[in-house]
């Protein structure tokens, strides 16, 4: 009995030794109504039936292309994943120079509403939630983000 008993744990961590499940390469591109984003998060977060996979990570260059990261090794588990895609714009600065020493005050000057800001396609939030299945025969994840406010569409 404790024969089979190490030998299904041989079995069970042969794929999960130090190195971890085999890791596929999966890439793809960020874009906001078809234009690339840059510096998009896309966190790939492993659902509870891919127990063995651990989360993955990117960030998506100046062209919008990431390439995702397990811990410090490239790739990811195969498997079903939960991902976000999330991209926020970096804090106003202000222009109000009375408030310099005040730093909440300045932010939320700078952060006052304006009709040129809330067209502006870089100062707004976009992120995108997706279920996604990593195959090795699909090394190609693209993902089309919008604004907050709406709802995100996938792309393949």
């Amino acid at each position: 009995m404790r024969r089979m008993i190490m030998a299904a744990m041989a079995v069970l961590l042969s794929g999960c030794g130090e190195s971890g499940p085999k890791l596929l390469p999966i890439s793809g591109t960020v874009t906001n109504n078809g234009k690339p984003v840059e510096g998009a998060s896309v966190i790939f977060t492993p659902e509870p039936s891919n127990a063995l996979a651990q989360p993955a990570t990117a960030e998506s260059g100046p062209d919008g292309k990431y390439q995702l990261m397990t811990r410090d090794q490239p790739g990811v588990a195969a498997g079903k994943f939960q991902v976000a895609v999330l991209k926020v714009p970096p804090p106003p600065a202000s222009t109000n120079e009375s408030f310099k020493d005040d730093p909440f005050m300045a932010q939320l000057s700078a952060s006052a509403p304006d009709a040129k800001k809330k067209n502006d396609p870089a100062s707004a939030t976009l992120e995108g939630n997706f279920e996604r299945e990593v195959t090795a025969e699909e090394p190609v994840m693209d993902f089309d983000i919008k604004s907050k406010s709406t709802t995100a569409t996938e792309k393949k």
